[in-house]
This record gives structure tokens, C-alpha cells and sequence, in this order.
């Protein structure tokens, strides 16, 4: 078989997101090794987001993709920061780095956006509410004319 050799990418977590906040991402590969960070989403090919290594204890980015990714030192490794989430921004994210003449590849993330606290999900909520409030009063309005009809039908017997 010809062709990439893809590394094994650990199993994802799931980190929830709002559209225009701010994520940052932890590597979890020891931050001396040069990192490259892909993201992948299931409409296209992997995508290189960012490169980077340390030099003099300072992230130096090599490639970056837009301004809005960038990187900081998290928890002894190259994490990254996404600042204002768009909707192409939402994936899986991983890092790979050559450690020791191997590709290691640090556990993923999956960026999804959260619906709560979002203006369209309080208006849904705002329109069930509404929606359901009108159709009770339907029912009631239903429910007395038929009671007053059944007792003006007595009252004329």
C-alpha cells in the first residue's frame, strides 16, 4: 500500500464552544519537542493550523494559518488558542510531534458549538413558551363554549 502514513490519533474529548469565545487547547506532548497542530473536520482533508517550537523558553510559531490562532505554554506543552470561534473552526484538533525519531500525537479535542446561552436557543425556548401559553388558551376558550353551550341547552329544556 502506497501512500501517508497516518498516526494513530487517541481518542477525542468533546469540548463545547460558543460562536466568537475563546478556546485554548492543551497539547499533552512535553513542549521541547517541535508541534504541529491539524485540525480535521469530516468535509475535508486534515488542515495544518499552526508549527511552532521553544526557544529561549518563548513558543516560536513557524507557520499559522490565520491570526486568530496562536499558542501558549500550557501544562509543560505548546497549547492552542483559538480566539473568536467560527463555525470552520469546529472539528477535531490534535497535535503531532517527532519525539525521539517517532511521530507522537497528543490526544485530540473535538470542538463543538453549545446551544445554551445562545441567542437562538433562548428564543426557541421564548417560542415554545409563547406557543404553548396560546394554544391552552385555545383549549380553554374550546372548553367554555362548549360548557356554556351544554348549560344554555339545559336551561332552554
Amino acid at each position: 500500500m502506497s501512500g501517508i502514513w497516518m498516526p494513530f490519533v487517541p481518542a477525542a474529548e468533546v469540548q463545547y464552544v460558543q460562536y466568537g469565545s475563546t478556546v485554548t487547547l492543551n497539547c499533552k506532548i512535553f513542549y521541547r519537542h517541535d508541534t504541529t497542530w491539524f485540525r480535521n473536520n469530516p468535509d475535508s482533508t486534515p488542515t495544518v493550523i499552526l508549527s511552532a517550537s521553544l526557544t529561549e523558553a518563548q513558543p516560536v510559531q513557524g507557520f499559522q494559518l490565520n491570526l486568530r490562532f496562536s499558542l501558549e505554554i500550557m501544562n509543560r506543552s505548546l497549547a492552542l488558542k483559538i480566539t473568536n470561534i467560527e463555525e470552520g473552526d469546529l472539528g477535531l484538533y490534535y497535535c503531532i510531534a517527532n519525539v525521539e525519531t517517532a511521530l507522537t500525537v497528543g490526544r485530540g479535542t473535538t470542538l463543538q458549538v453549545s446551544s445554551q446561552g445562545s441567542s437562538w436557543s433562548i428564543f426557541q425556548h421564548w417560542y415554545c413558551l409563547v406557543v404553548g401559553f396560546v394554544l391552552l388558551v385555545m383549549v380553554l376558550a374550546v372548553c367554555i363554549t362548549h360548557w356554556k353551550a351544554h348549560f344554555n341547552r339545559e336551561n332552554t329544556n
